[in-house]
C-alpha cells in the first residue's frame, strides 16, 4: 500500500462522528505523531478528495475548517464485520442499550445498524442468536434516571484524558444546585444508576456522584490530583458502593437453607469465604464483607432462609428491623 494512502486511512480514523469535530490543524498535529509530515493545505485538499468517496461533514464558518463524519454513516471502512463481530456489537446493543442514554447510543448506531444487516444477510445459525438472548436485570426493574447526554460526555471526556470538570450538581443533602469542580477517577454502572467517583474541590474524601442529579457538565483542562494508592477495584471491594455504616469489615457467618441460597456456593460474597456443608438441607458460611446498607437489606430480605450466627450484635439489628417491619404490617390490617 502506498504512503499516501497508509496516510489516507490514518487521517479518516482521526474524525470523529458529528456533533464532534477536529480542524485541519489538530489534524496536521496527530499526523506528525504518526510520522506523516503534510501541510494543512495539504490535509484539506485531501479532505475534500475523501469527501466525494466518504460521508464527511465540513463546518466552513470556523477557521480553521472543522471536519466531522455524518452521524448516521455506516464505517464500511475494510475490514468489514465478520459474523462474529456482528454478533458481539448485537449483543452489547441488548445489555447497554438499558443504560446509557441515547445520545450517547447513537455514537454506536451505526455500528449496531451494520451489525444488524450482517446478521441478516448471513445463512448462519448464529445470525439468529439475537432472537434467542435478553438480558433481564435483577430487582425490581424500575425505570432508570435519564442521565444528560452533555454531562455525560464531558465526564467520559474527562477520564480519558485525566482532566478535571465542572458540574452543575444538586445532592439530595444540598438546599439547592451548586457549581462543583471535580477530579474524576472512575464510572461505576450499578444498576439503575450511573456513578462518578472521584473528589470535589474544596471537599475532603472520595465522592460518588449520581449522575442523574447532574444538569450540566464541562471539561476543565486542568489534570486531575489522584491519590497515588487510588484503585477503584479496590474501592468497589471495600464495600464503598453499598452505603457504607462503617469503616470496619464485617465477620459473617451464616447457616443458609438449601436449595434456596446455593448460588452463594457459586458467586461467594467475598474472596475469603469459606463454605461447608451441614447436610442436604442446609451449608455453612463465613466471609469478610464490608459493613453496608446494602447487606443489611439483603440479610433482612433473606431472613426466612438463613440464621446469622455472627457477629451477634448484627442479628440483633436485623430482628429488630423484621419487629419493626411486622409491627408496621399488622399496623396496616387493622386499619
Amino acid at each position: 500500500m502506498s504512503n499516501t494512502a497508509v496516510r489516507y486511512l490514518t487521517m479518516l480514523r482521526m474524525v470523529p462522528r458529528y456533533p464532534r469535530s477536529i480542524t485541519t490543524t489538530e489534524l496536521a498535529s496527530r499526523l506528525e505523531e504518526q510520522g506523516f509530515s503534510v501541510t494543512m493545505r495539504s490535509i484539506q485538499r485531501d479532505l475534500e478528495k475523501l469527501s466525494a468517496d466518504f460521508p464527511l461533514l465540513v463546518d466552513e464558518n470556523s477557521r480553521p475548517y472543522r471536519w466531522s463524519f455524518d452521524r448516521n454513516a455506516t464505517m464500511d471502512i475494510i475490514p468489514a464485520l465478520d459474523l462474529p463481530a456482528a454478533l458481539t456489537f448485537e449483543l452489547a446493543k441488548a445489555y447497554l442499550s438499558p443504560m446509557l442514554p441515547p445520545r450517547a447510543l447513537s455514537h454506536l448506531k451505526p455500528h449496531f445498524d451494520e451489525a444488524h444487516r450482517t446478521l441478516l444477510s448471513e445463512k448462519n445459525p448464529l445470525g439468529q442468536w439475537p432472537d434467542r438472548v435478553r438480558v433481564i436485570n435483577r430487582g425490581l426493574g424500575g425505570a432508570r434516571p435519564p442521565v444528560d447526554a452533555d454531562v455525560l460526555e464531558a465526564v467520559t471526556e474527562a477520564l480519558l484524558r485525566e482532566y478535571q470538570c465542572k458540574l452543575t450538581y444538586q445532592a439530595r443533602s444540598w438546599p439547592e444546585p451548586e457549581e462543583i469542580v471535580v477530579h474524576p477517577f472512575g464510572l461505576i454502572f450499578r444498576d439503575p444508576n450511573v456513578y462518578l467517583i472521584g473528589t470535589i474541590d474544596g471537599r475532603e474524601g472520595v465522592r460518588q456522584l449520581v449522575l442523574h442529579r447532574a444538569t450540566a457538565g464541562e471539561v476543565v483542562e486542568e489534570l486531575i490530583e489522584r491519590p497515588e494508592d487510588f484503585d477503584l477495584d479496590l474501592y468497589i471491594h471495600s464495600g464503598a458502593m453499598g452505603i457504607l455504616k462503617s469503616d470496619e469489615p464485617v465477620y459473617l457467618k451464616l447457616r443458609c437453607d438449601k436449595p434456596v441460597l446455593n448460588h452463594l456456593i457459586e458467586s461467594p460474597l467475598g474472596f475469603d469465604q469459606i463454605t461447608t456443608e451441614i447436610d442436604d438441607k442446609a451449608f455453612e458460611m463465613a466471609v469478610t464483607v464490608g459493613d453496608t446498607q446494602d447487606l443489611r437489606w439483603w440479610l433482612t430480605a433473606q431472613a426466612v432462609h438463613c440464621d446469622i450466627l455472627e457477629p451477634a450484635w448484627l442479628r440483633d439489628e436485623i430482628e429488630d428491623t423484621l419487629k419493626q417491619g411486622l409491627k408496621r404490617t399488622r399496623q396496616a390490617k387493622s386499619c
